[in-house]
């Protein structure tokens, strides 16, 4: 069976590699509003702000895209996210502007990666959806092993003005890049004769539902280990956070990339279920965790469910859709998402403060093993399928 790619697929690829990149400097957010006098609350709020736009701007998103050329929704939203990167610079205190920005930046990203992820899999063989996705979705990754740590150089060096300027530069190459880059027609799907649907009827869907839950409890857990690893060295321990990042980035975008060529299961729903039990021993490393090492370990136990889990979810939410709906099933999976990274950090903060941080881990594993094993069992008549269907 010929796994070959699309072409699209690694221009997609390219384009998240760039828009990620801006994104990921832009984790150094909280410093600048520090330098303004920010408070904690005002920080918090203004960072949180970008995710809830984005969230609350996916069903807009998802009825777009089931009007318009994708293509045309992707330049867009990259055009919203390099003006809204033009517009960091001239801030010099927090307001009204700064709340207005962070919302227009998060529906401007919200729909570049709609759009994309839908093009993506309007390119490819049902077959090889997974495989294409996760190719696709190394571009989240790997700007975070670089480019927070060439941001926070440039500020310490030059100050946050040239910041910005490498925020714009990230934030421009994939605009420009489209507005010269010639797509061919997008082939219709094979499934175009289904009937389009609203959101609240593909919601009442029994498998969309457990797996929009699915896609909600890992979101929870990999935002937690995110936002509380770093704490960990708190307790006097010395650890490193670096290596755990590292070691998770690393291990997903190898098994994202390799996988899908390699392994004859890999597309399969069987696989969500072990995968969301890696997070849990993941977990359980964290907790027993003594070193920069094991901590490093742990990470690879996080990388291997966090490689399987996002090209998979993201694959099946559009399984068996209609082609006019794509669009809305994506936004409503990259909702749940959404959700699942607001309130992870919310969650364990609420377990680390009532049993410490360290504890808290191993509550986060129990809660993860539970839920899922609850969810895979309640829905398993509709979740649990075969491999897709190779296409000679």
């Amino acid at each position: 069976m010929d796994k070959k790619l699309p072409k699209e697929v690694f221009t997609i690829q390219f384009l998240m590699l760039f828009c990620f990149s801006s994104l990921a400097a832009l984790n150094l957010l909280p410093l600048f509003f520090e330098s303004l006098n920010g408070s904690p609350r005002q920080i918090g709020f203004l960072i949180g702000l970008f995710s809830f736009a984005a969230f609350l701007s996916r069903p807009f998103g998802g009825w777009l895209l089931s009007r318009t050329d994708p293509k045309k929704i992707m330049l867009a939203g990259l055009f919203m996210v390099l003006v809204a990167s033009v517009l960091y610079l001239p801030i010099q205190r927090l307001g009204w502007f700064v709340i207005f920005l962070r919302i227009f930046h998060g529906v401007g990203f919200s729909l570049f990666i709609l759009s994309a992820l839908l093009i993506v899999i309007l390119v490819v063989r049902e077959d090889l959806r997974t495989y294409a996705i996760g190719v696709v979705s190394t571009g989240f990754l790997l700007p975070l092993l670089v480019v927070p740590v060439l941001g926070e150089e440039i500020i310490k060096r030059y100050g946050f003005f040239y910041f910005f300027l490498s925020v714009i530069f990230f934030a421009s190459i994939p605009l420009i890049f489209v507005l010269f880059l010639k797509f061919r027609p997008l082939p219709k799907g094979e499934d175009d004769g289904l009937a389009s649907t609203g959101f609240f009827s593909l919601l009442r869907q029994k498998r969309m539902f457990f797996l929009f839950l699915l896609a909600f409890v890992f979101e929870v857990a990999l935002s937690a280990s995110f936002s509380f690893v770093p704490l960990l060295a708190h307790e006097g321990v010395s650890l490193r956070a670096g290596y755990f990042y590292t070691s998770l980035g690393l291990t997903a975008v190898s098994l994202r990339l390799f996988g899908g060529r390699w392994l004859k299961f890999w597309g399969s729903s069987k696989l969500l279920l072990p995968a969301l039990y890696l997070l849990c021993a993941g977990a359980v490393l964290v907790y027993l965790s003594k070193s920069s090492g094991m901590l490093a370990f742990s990470g690879i136990v996080w990388g291997l469910g966090t490689g399987v889990l996002y090209p998979h979810l993201s694959a099946l939410s559009v399984d068996g859709v209609g082609a006019k709906d794509k669009g809305k099933a994506l936004s409503l999976f990259a909702s749940s998402i959404d959700l699942g990274f607001a309130l992870g950090p919310l969650i364990f903060g609420w377990l680390s403060y009532a049993l410490g941080i360290r504890e808290a881990f191993l509550s986060l594993a129990l809660i993860v093993f539970v839920s899922s094993t609850g969810i895979m069992l309640w829905g398993r008549s509709t979740l649990v399928s075969p491999l897709p269907k190779s296409i000679p």
